[in-house]
């Protein structure tokens, strides 16, 4: 997959949703995916360092007004995930419930 999967490092984009009152963290998957157990590793590790970004202050720092407001994680993507991805997803999104941060697919262009 071309996308910024490859570098699960990388904060893709960081947005307030004014309808919902969320600050969002966007991952962008726009390209194909493959469903490789690569691709599943790397989203994995793309979420997680979304969700450390967040509760360790990296959101807070760099976004101040953000403080005490609520977040979700929102994977950008031009198609479903595949059902290993969308695996990784659904468990994701019960974890990250736990720490009241949702997870979310967002279908671009559909």
């Amino acid at each position: 997959m071309q996308t910024t999967l490859n570098n699960p490092g990388q904060l893709d984009l960081v947005t307030f949703d004014s309808a919902g009152g969320e600050y969002v963290l966007v991952i962008s998957a726009m390209g194909d995916w493959d469903d490789s157990e690569e691709e599943q590793a790397l989203l994995l590790q793309k979420i997680n360092n979304y969700l450390n970004f967040a509760l360790n202050g990296g959101l807070a720092e760099h976004f101040p007004q953000s403080k005490g407001k609520p977040m979700r994680i929102q994977i950008d993507s031009a198609s479903k995930p595949p059902l290993n991805a969308d695996r990784v997803i659904t468990q994701a999104q019960s974890l990250l419930s736990q720490q009241g941060i949702r997870l979310c697919v967002n279908l671009i262009g559909q």
